[in-house]
């Protein structure tokens, strides 16, 4: 008998352990209770908000949250200001009621709430809707009234009424275009006469057209970053004079082509004008969004043609290579990276501050001629790196391998000729560098071994005195 009743308060201990586990623990406290009560809209959750309507005095503006993005749907498409779009959320979730009327306490018309002026619509992904109608300011101070369906009139504290009051440009993504450039595919420009096309390749950049190289990769990135950061300063009417724009015929025009297959951006670039000190071009996307913007990014969109050619020899950075080989006057050294040391073929430690130097010298050398003439004179000596995988490889990036990047620098042609000959298997030119940077490269390569530690020599002993 005994037992089963021990069984049974066994049983019961269980069951309020599991229930304090998984209920009570979870439940809110007295404090977070009275906090959820005073909110107006309690069981709001922003991250499951997907839909906005707002009615305010400017009109009625609809809002859907795609691929975790705001969109405005009406009165036009486009991207929303993802800001302004989050501050209203954080208003609306937070928003607290100082004193709440019952139905039929008050009269809703000396809240202004028979005709409330503003009015917001929340839907959630489950398909549920918070209404929330807002009235005038109060008589005296700011506060506002609000209605949520259920017949009480809620005083609070009009601030939140500032970000659903806002207009149809203030809702509207100031940004001109949403790229940066590891999501960039390509750059077409176009400005008269001249065409520019970069395309990525792994990790550099290439030049199609005006001429098949290598592109500055500083130049191509910047320009992107410049463009990320062109901000609209003032819309446009879609029936706006082209031709007093500038946009009739553009001087320049920018295609970008995204790497997740998105949609390209297409910017049109106009006139310019002059608003308080500032400078701002007329600027058309996608052939139909018109505005002013920034200038930013004008000046490198007016570079030449020719000087977007890489000047670097090859694009790297010293922590991306994983092995190298380096051979001058009849002495080959072959370096491998193991855990960020470096070590030589035999297994034992290379001079790990000599090869980061060499690298670094490597990574940094521009060249000062372009398209020389091959007149194959003797080798000064060549340099072969593998480069770690990129991002391209994706899962297998830990199996797989970069590209194999060969370096062979010659002697100049003429016999006083200050200029060493330089070819670079990635790119299909041959380039010219100071003589004196491209011999340092190979100067001492026993410099590359770590040097061996000098024994220390044995103490020689006391002579032992004699009686």
């Amino acid at each position: 008998m005994k037992s089963s009743r021990l069984l049974i308060l066994a049983v019961l201990v269980i069951a309020l352990g599991a229930w304090i586990y998984f209920v009570e623990r979870k439940m809110p406290t007295t404090e977070e209770a009275r906090q959820q009560a005073d909110k107006v809209l309690p069981k709001l959750d922003r991250d499951q908000v997907t839909g906005l309507k707002i009615t305010n005095p400017h009109g009625t503006f609809q809002l859907e949250k795609k691929d975790g993005s705001w969109r405005l749907v009406k009165p036009i498409e486009g991207p929303a200001d993802q800001g302004a779009v989050g501050a209203l959320l954080g208003q609306l979730v937070n928003l607290k009621a100082e004193r709440t009327f019952g139905k039929g306490e008050v009269d809703p018309k000396a809240y202004g709430l028979d005709k409330p002026p503003m009015r917001v619509v929340l839907t959630t992904k489950d398909g549920t809707r918070f209404t929330l109608d807002v009235g005038e300011k109060t008589a005296l101070g700011s506060n506002r009234a609000v209605t949520r369906g259920d017949g009480k009139i809620l005083l609070c504290a009009g601030w939140f009424a500032n970000d659903l009051g806002k207009d149809l440009d203030a809702w509207r993504s100031h940004s001109v275009a949403d790229v940066s450039p590891s999501k960039v595919a390509s750059l077409d420009i176009r400005a008269g006469s001249d065409h520019i096309k970069v395309v990525r390749d792994g990790r550099v950049w290439r030049l199609l057209d005006p001429i098949k190289d290598l592109a500055d990769r500083r130049q191509v990135e910047d320009l992107i970053t410049d463009i990320n950061g062109m901000r609209i300063k003032e819309f446009l009417d879609a029936k706006a004079d082209l031709a007093k724009l500038g946009l009739d015929h553009p001087e320049r025009t920018v295609t970008i082509v995204r790497t997740d297959g998105a949609k390209p951006v297409e910017l049109e670039f106009g006139t310019t004008r002059e608003v308080k000190g500032a400078k701002q071009v007329a600027c058309r996307r996608n052939g139909k969004d018109l505005f002013w913007v920034d200038d930013k990014g004008q000046i490198r969109l007016g570079k030449a043609p020719v000087l977007w050619r890489s000047p670097v020899l090859y694009p790297f950075d010293s922590w991306d290579v994983d092995r190298m080989e380096i051979a001058a006057g009849g002495t080959t050294i072959k370096l491998d990276r193991t855990g960020g040391t470096w070590k030589l073929a035999d297994g034992s430690e290379a001079n790990g501050g000599e090869v980061l130097s060499r690298l670094s010298k490597l990574s940094q050398m521009k060249a000062t001629d372009f398209d020389l003439v091959d007149t194959k004179t003797p080798e000064i000596g060549r340099i072969t790196l593998v480069l770690s995988p990129d991002d391209t490889a994706g899962k297998d990036k830990a199996k797989a391998e970069g590209p194999t990047i060969t370096f062979v620098f010659r002697r100049p042609f003429a016999k006083k000729g200050d200029k060493a000959e330089v070819t670079v298997s990635a790119r299909d030119t041959v380039m010219g560098v100071p003589l004196d940077e491209a011999e340092a490269l190979f100067r001492n390569l026993d410099a590359l071994r770590k040097p061996k530690a000098t024994p220390t020599p044995k103490a020689t002993p006391a002579p032992t005195a004699t009686k």
